[in-house]
């Protein structure tokens, strides 16, 4: 089974993965990316049968933490 990249070349990743990654609960990193709008890139079928596995775009993900610390850069006046 080929794992689908994403925009910038790196292979997708899952919820799990992806939240991991940051530090948080599979549940806060959902939350995370609803906030930023960052939606997953794909899916795939989950070998536990039921609700397939999302799968989200690194560039995705680091995309809204660099909106997020610029957001929060204050310039001097």
């Amino acid at each position: 089974m080929n794992t689908p990249l994403g925009s910038d070349g790196r292979p997708l990743v899952t919820t799990d993965m992806a939240a991991y990654s940051m530090g948080l609960s599979p549940k806060r990193f959902r939350d995370w990316a609803r906030r930023r709008g960052v939606t997953p890139a794909g899916s795939r079928p989950n070998p536990n049968r039921g609700q397939a596995l999302a799968l989200w775009d690194l560039a995705d993900i680091s995309g809204a933490i660099s909106q997020g610390l610029a957001s929060h850069t204050s310039q001097p006046g």
